[in-house]
């Protein structure tokens, strides 16, 4: 896939742009310039600035477990057949030590056998979330409850789903390549 948009690796000459960058390394999404889905919005500091205060919000603060959260973005990308996003939440969860095993039932198994009961309830919620949003019930919400989720973490599921979507969509329509492959 050819790129659609120039990535900035280089800040030096936007100090606004240098402290969003700076935030997004000190926050993990990135070692020495953030992740390649954010250096391709960076032509329009406005419009990267407008997505990394939703991806703190949504990703990285919450009461949900950072793993579940990269287990739901996992299943819908691998379901949305985003490669890129594939590839960076298989790499997430492997480093945040999440067993070959689950993450291989995420992305293959579509009954999610190998994930335990409550996170593949979760991600199920999210699926339908992000598939197809007007099929949610009632019921699906109680079957969230009964696990012990509160009305919080429930929306922040939900939220997951809509998210999801949102970064498979920029992954792909950019065209940007899988952190560490060459572009094309």
């Amino acid at each position: 896939m050819a790129k659609r948009f120039r990535r900035i690796d280089r800040t030096e000459n936007n100090p606004e742009l240098g402290s969003l960058y700076a935030e997004m390394i000190e926050s993990g999404l990135g070692e020495r310039v953030p992740l390649n889905w954010f250096t391709a919005q960076a032509e329009r500091p406005d419009i990267l600035a407008a997505t990394w205060k939703l991806v703190k919000g949504v990703l990285l603060q919450g009461q949900l477990p950072p793993t579940v959260k990269q287990m739901i973005l996992l299943k819908i990308s691998t379901h949305n057949q985003c490669r890129y996003c594939a590839a960076l939440y298989t790499s997430a969860l492997e480093a945040m030590g999440v067993p070959k095993e689950i993450i291989d039932s995420v992305t293959e198994d579509l009954s999610l056998a190998k994930v335990p009961p409550p996170q593949r309830a979760i991600l199920e919620f999210a699926m339908k979330v992000a598939r197809e949003p007007s099929s949610v019930t009632d019921e699906d919400f109680r079957r969230l409850r009964e696990l012990g989720l509160s009305e919080g973490e429930t929306m922040e599921v939900a939220m997951m789903g809509a998210f999801a979507n949102f970064i498979n969509t920029w992954a792909d329509v950019s065209g940007i390549p899988v952190e560490g492959e060459a572009e094309s």
